[in-house]
């Protein structure tokens, strides 16, 4: 740095020794022009005021103003050497050939000077100690503050954390307090991280390394969806409210379904104007697209659901009136099962064992629902729900692919935008051909949508929302075997929920 500035200087001194020793060539002083030019902070490009504008051989002088711009009127024809002052900057030398014809421009952009300017102390690292074991995934990092002898200088700090597993790292910039939190970590991490400080004249000092490693990863059973900043967002939960964020905000992803056998998690995402097929692993990791060519198509992206086959090797989703195939690597996408009566395919599940999928079809505004089950050649077997006016869906299977979970909405109505009035739960039974209403205690003016089965399939969990769009919705589970009171709040603020081990 100080080894340039001197470059600078010497550059400037030789060129004006060159341009005085040229002085006598000029030509006849009755004739003149201007300098015109502008003054700007090196890197950032901030306006410099008040600079002092001079030239060898001397004209005259002249100050930049509020917006940097300074004019050097009337100067003789000739060549010069302009320089540019300004106290805590490197004074600046630019060429110029001032000629009849018109206006000669120029551009300084100034050094800070650093001389005389001490570097601040170097960051002493604090919280996390080094070497910590079985932190949580929302982690408090706390460093000593950096002392800096310039009264007039600011320190601003910059956080780096690093991981063992990859190359990903987490870059927090201009902190200006020493305490700083970030959320989200993975479990099971070993992590390292770094502080460095600044006063924006001097190179940046940096702290130690430090080390800490994660917790392992909780049996966070329950997926859900929540709304920020306007995109949907994955969780996993428990029944104790234990929560970890899967995606992120950043992008509209929505719709999880966690095959057990092999660990992984689906889910739907926005991809341009279009909804695509993704799968993870159960801690958010390893994020891939399985759809391309043929996305998921249908009255309601946010009504359209898929599901795993039992081994997890491949899934099916709905587009338009066709239910695709495709393996769980993205390869082998074939048609499974196709509608012939004009409606669409919106939602399928597959049961765990004796190969039966359920279908929940409708018109192209979401209602004349009907559910059926198929078997794995697409030939239809049991007819649940047909004919009955107002929306419907929901769909869940047990293991054996005898009960099927579903909402309808009991109003009947059938209003614009598939706007639910009376959305209540039920279960079919296929064996009995019988269908039980399940008493969620729900009151007037709202919606039980989205249920699934829990694991013992005594519980369901399921969504409950206002009636209208935008309304407010909390993820509930009910032990629909006892008492229509035992209900319980997994959490205020989520929907889309899904629940299997």
């Amino acid at each position: 740095m100080k080894i340039n500035n001197i470059y600078k200087y010497s550059l400037g001194v030789i060129l004006f020794l060159f341009i005085f020793s040229c002085s006598e060539d000029r030509i006849d002083g009755n004739q003149t022009g201007s300098i015109t030019g502008k003054v700007v902070k090196d890197q950032d490009n901030t306006p410099l005021e008040n600079v002092k504008i001079t030239t060898q051989p001397v004209s005259s002088t002249v100050f930049s103003d509020a917006g940097g711009n300074f004019t050097l009127s009337n100067v003789p024809l000739g060549s010069y050497s302009v320089q540019a002052d300004l106290d805590d900057f490197l004074s600046g030398f630019e060429p110029a050939n001032v000629i009849a014809d018109g206006p000669v421009n120029v551009v300084f952009e100034l050094l800070v000077s650093d001389q005389g300017n001490s570097p601040p102390t170097n960051p002493v690292l604090l919280t996390p100690e080094n070497n910590s074991t079985d932190l949580g995934t929302t982690v408090n990092f706390e460093w000593q503050s950096a002392i800096d002898t310039d009264e007039n200088d600011d320190i601003v700090y910059n956080l780096k954390i690093y991981n063992e597993t990859d190359s990903d790292v987490l870059d927090f910039e201009n902190i200006t307090d020493t305490i700083y939190t970030v959320e989200n970590l993975r479990f099971g991490t070993k992590y390292f991280w770094q502080v460095s400080a600044t006063d924006n004249v001097t190179s940046p000092v940096f702290s130690n390394l430090f080390n800490f490693e994660t917790t392992t990863s909780p049996q966070l059973d329950i997926l859900f969806v929540r709304e920020e900043n306007s995109n949907n967002v994955i969780y996993s939960t428990d029944q104790d409210g234990n929560e970890f964020r899967l995606t992120s905000p950043s992008v509209n992803s929505f719709r999880p379904r966690r095959n057990s056998i092999t660990s992984k998690i689906a889910f739907l995402r926005n991809v341009g104007g279009n909804v695509h097929l993704f799968t993870m692993n159960e801690d958010g990791s390893n994020q891939v697209q399985i759809t391309n060519s043929q996305p998921l198509q249908g009255f309601n992206f946010e009504e359209l659901d898929f599901t795993w086959s039992p081994q997890g090797d491949t899934l099916l989703y709905p587009a338009f009136g066709t239910l695709y195939q495709i393996s769980s690597n993205g390869t082998g996408l074939r048609v499974f099962f196709n509608l012939s009566d004009g409606n669409f395919v919106t939602e399928v599940d597959w049961s765990r064992f004796d190969d039966v999928i359920a279908v929940k079809t409708n018109n192209s505004e979401g209602y004349n629902a009907e559910i059926f089950t198929i078997d794995l050649d697409g030939n239809r077997l049991e007819t649940i729900l047909s004919g009955m006016p107002g929306g419907a869906g929901g769909l869940n299977l047990d293991v054996d692919g005898d009960r099927v979970l579903y909402y309808r909405d009991v109003s009947g109505t059938e209003l614009p935008n598939y706007a639910l009035q009376e959305a209540r739960l039920f279960i079919y039974e296929i064996s009995s051909m019988t269908t039980q209403a399940l008493l969620t205690s729900v009151t007037e003016g709202f919606l039980n949508i989205d249920p699934r089965f829990s694991p013992n399939e005594n519980n369901v969990i399921y969504t409950q929302k206002g009636r209208g769009f935008g309304e407010p919705s909390q993820v509930f589970t009910h032990d629909f075997t006892l008492t229509d009171q035992n209900f319980v709040v997994v959490t205020n603020d989520g929907k889309m929920p899904d629940w299997e081990n």
